[in-house]
């Protein structure tokens, strides 16, 4: 069982209550308008590299443009921002819910169809798998956030000084608080998962756009949230961090 050492401005020291493993496995989502595209085989291959047989990976299509959900009268554009926040809070709401088998706390993982990963080897490791499951038993975050982030875009760091320092990485892997942009890789509890929908909707106004400005009006307003690599940036972006980042040499950014 891994365990993350915390470190602030004063202090290092070791966390030794962690709740034990009982997640050999996790189950991700990958979200595609093609479960047979160069997009989602990319997505896949790349999670199946870097978390060896770690994974259940299921494919979610997109909310169709057509979908009674969807106003008729809104432009194109509006169409995919309002089908990217349904297929989101869908796979939220139902799909985590409905393929997970050990309570509350089990963890499930979503991804866009165009993620790539930081080389585990630039923080000594082999894969990511301790370093996610660290995060995944860190109490705090699985008792009380049950959300973090694997990758984010402009993200604003929380000003605690409160880093948790990832084990067997040489002291490279870290895992700061903060809110931001993009939704391309993140973890929730089947807990959070259920309830986030509802918790968001609390917040008004209620602003205007994908998903990932929806996960970040509600990060500011309920707390910032882990980054898993927050030290660590994106070989093409200097504002992606995190393990986690949206390949954008490979491909295009698209709204469903």
């Amino acid at each position: 069982m891994a365990i993350c050492r915390s470190n602030t401005s004063s202090k290092n020291y070791d966390i030794k209550s962690l709740k034990p493993a009982t997640q050999t496995g996790a189950n991700a989502f990958i979200i595609s308008t093609d479960c047979h595209s160069a997009r989602f085989n990319f997505t896949k291959e790349n999670i199946q590299r870097v978390f060896p047989n770690f994974f259940n990976i299921y494919c979610f299509k997109p909310i169709q443009l057509n979908d009674s959900r969807i106003d008729k009268s809104l432009s194109l554009l509006d169409k995919k921002l309002a089908s990217n926040l349904i297929s989101f809070v869908t796979v939220w709401t139902y799909e985590i819910t409905k393929y997970s088998k050990h309570g509350e706390l089990e963890w499930s993982f979503i991804f866009e169809d165009d993620v790539n990963f930081v080389e585990p080897s630039k923080v000594s490791l082999p894969n990511y798998i301790n370093a996610l499951q660290a995060l995944m038993y860190h109490p705090e975050i699985q008792f009380k956030h049950g959300i973090f982030y694997l990758g984010i875009c402009g993200p604003t760091f929380a000003s605690d000084n409160h880093t948790l320092i990832i084990p067997f990485s040489n002291n490279s892997l870290l895992s700061h608080k903060g809110c931001g942009s993009c939704v391309h890789g993140m973890g929730l509890t089947t807990k959070r998962a259920r309830q986030l929908w509802v918790e968001i909707s609390l917040y008004c106004p209620i602003p205007n756009g994908p998903a990932d400005i929806y996960i970040h009006n509600y990060c500011t307003k309920n707390g910032d949230y882990y980054i898993l690599g927050s030290n660590l940036h994106s070989p093409q972006s200097s504002d992606h961090y995190g393990i986690a980042f949206q390949d954008r040499r490979r491909f295009s950014s698209e709204i469903w």
